[in-house]
């Protein structure tokens, strides 16, 4: 049975690691949606503040990837995936608590931290679960589950809020993550003596051969980042460009595979993903930079309420950075990372 998990790309454990990582990424983006209106709300802070969580967010998961190789190598990399994930689920649940801002800073970092060292740690495991013919393909796969749990997330989160207010959307987003660490505890990796990496390396965090296309992913990232917030006050169309990122996931790891050495997938899937959330955080946070805040309560007839605080958003300027946004992405794309790609490739 052991045995069968590196048989082929659509085995048991590859199957159960996918879906840990679509549930860690759908726990993770039901908060993105509702997290700015609310915390201004509840913390009385400003939309640019708030909006800087993000930026910190980001920071979190760049400080921690240094250590990412030592980590998964002194120690068993389904550990490293289960105690960061469970360390995630701690920061979530602490936005319930947190009524300054520098508490709501602090758990920005802490779960960008916790989230960028799950998020490579399963791609990690995801690659050592299957065997070399298929790990390109399962690069491919693992990815497109992470985007389809952001998907999901977005809209789960913005429906709970709506129906049960944002407590619930941190429990139901709690629940999410203990069932991604349940799925990642069910697979079996195999032993793997250590080989005596540095506590800092930085090599299998990022692949320097794909600097061009991670700065045009973090473009095209930012259009579908910054229309998260504004998915959440009633632009359901804006949805749209999250699905465009979600068709895009597979080519777009395809180019970061091809670009990497012998033993470097992992590294380009990394490096592929770090630069989607870069991008998407820094949307989020624009977004958050041009809005301002009205607060909007849900009442009933029995005179309880929902908080249901949103953003004002001009909808037109977003547009017009969107429109912006994807033409610098295209131009990039066609007049650097292409040709780049098909110089340096050695795939």
């Amino acid at each position: 049975m052991r045995k069968s998990n590196i048989d082929n790309l659509w085995s048991l454990g590859f199957m159960r690691i996918c879906m840990a990582n679509f549930l860690l990424f759908a726990s993770l983006y039901m908060l993105f949606p509702v997290l700015p209106a609310v915390m201004v709300s509840r913390l009385g802070i400003s939309t640019v503040q708030v909006g800087s969580m993000f930026l910190v967010f980001a920071v979190g998961m760049f400080l921690v990837g240094p250590f990412h190789a030592y980590l998964g190598d002194a120690y068993k990399r389904k550990h490293v995936l289960v105690y960061s994930t469970f360390i995630m689920l701690a920061a979530t649940v602490g936005y319930l608590f947190a009524d300054t801002l520098t508490k709501l800073l602090l758990l920005a970092v802490v779960q960008g931290g916790a989230f960028g060292l799950a998020a490579t740690a399963g791609i990690t495991v995801a690659i050592d679960i299957t065997n070399s013919p298929h790990r390109s393909a399962g690069n491919m796969t693992y990815a497109l589950a992470a985007r389809l749990g952001m998907l999901v997330g977005v809209g789960v989160g913005i429906w709970m809020l709506q129906l049960k207010g944002f407590s619930m959307v941190v429990y139901l987003s709690a629940l999410c993550g203990i069932f991604s660490i349940l799925f990642a505890l069910r697979v079996y990796v195999a032993f793997r003596a250590p080989i005596g990496i540095g506590r800092f390396n930085i090599d299998r965090f990022l692949l320097s051969r794909a600097w061009l296309p991670a700065l045009n992913v973090v473009l095209i990232a930012f259009v579908s980042g910054i229309v998260i917030p504004i998915i959440k006050d009633g632009d359901y169309s804006a949805t749209f460009f999250l699905v465009v990122l979600v068709i895009l996931t597979v080519p777009l790891t395809k180019i970061f595979v091809k670009l990497s050495q012998h033993c470097q997938r992992g590294t380009a899937n990394t490096t592929c993903h770090l630069a989607m959330e870069t991008g998407i955080l820094i949307g989020i946070a624009v977004c958050c930079f041009l809005s301002n805040n009205i607060e909007l309560y849900s009442m009933f007839e029995d005179g309880s309420s929902i908080e249901k605080p949103h953003f004002y958003v001009d909808f037109q300027l977003i547009y017009k950075i969107i429109g912006v946004g994807i033409i610098v992405a295209l131009l990039f794309y066609f007049l650097l990372t292409r040709p780049y790609y098909k110089r340096r490739r050695v795939r």
